[in-house]
């Protein structure tokens, strides 16, 4: 696994799409990293295969979710992924959403890299190259989970507002936060960011 220097920079941020030779680093961090694992596995042991089966259909395009590592200084530190929701209409449903929306999911998958300030550059720069890079999309609205007060402060910070609480989605084990940005709202490119390779 890398190594984290003492202050990792965001300008070494970058994002490649995920491939089946990461499979195995995929499989580590959903069983070894106690925060992933509760987060994306709600505490259970994850199977190689049923994983497996999950994130290649996502790689090889036969599902609508579209999956990246995030590296930092080339070395894979985490995962982050997007979809847009009318085409999951099954839980979008409950969401009451009005325009073209897109979600994502990320986790840091090295806890080296955790509470070093990563998630606002990973986030600000994941929207303006990958999900408001598809110009029919008005806004990216998320659910994490109200326990997960970390993820919440990241995504304020990232510029999410909270719109309200949900617990009653049919979907969740946990009650989710509804949060939204728009495209107007995400900041301007800097000049040294981070990159996609």
């Amino acid at each position: 696994m890398p190594s984290a220097p003492k202050a990792p920079d965001p300008k070494e941020i970058s994002f490649r799409r995920l491939e089946v030779r990461d499979l195995p680093l995929m499989y580590h961090w959903l069983n070894e990293n106690p925060l992933v694992n509760d987060m994306f596995a709600h505490g259970r042991p994850v199977v190689y295969e049923e994983m497996a089966a999950t994130y290649t259909a996502r790689i090889r395009r036969e599902k609508p979710t579209e999956p990246y590592l995030i590296l930092c200084g080339g070395a894979p530190i985490g995962y982050i992924q997007t979809y847009l929701w009318r085409d999951y209409p099954e839980y979008s449903c409950h969401l009451n959403l009005r325009e073209e929306a897109a979600s994502l999911d990320l986790f840091i998958g090295e806890e080296d890299y955790l509470h070093e300030g990563l998630g606002r550059p990973i986030l600000q720069a994941f929207l303006r190259q990958i999900v408001f890079a598809d110009r029919s999309v008005a806004s990216c609205v998320i659910t994490p989970e109200v326990r997960n007060e970390g993820a919440l402060r990241a995504y304020e910070k990232a510029g999410f507002r909270r719109l309200r609480l949900m617990d009653d989605h049919p979907d969740e084990e946990q009650p989710i936060m509804l949060m939204r940005i728009g495209r107007e709202e995400i900041v301007p490119v800097p000049p040294e960011g981070c990159r996609q390779v």
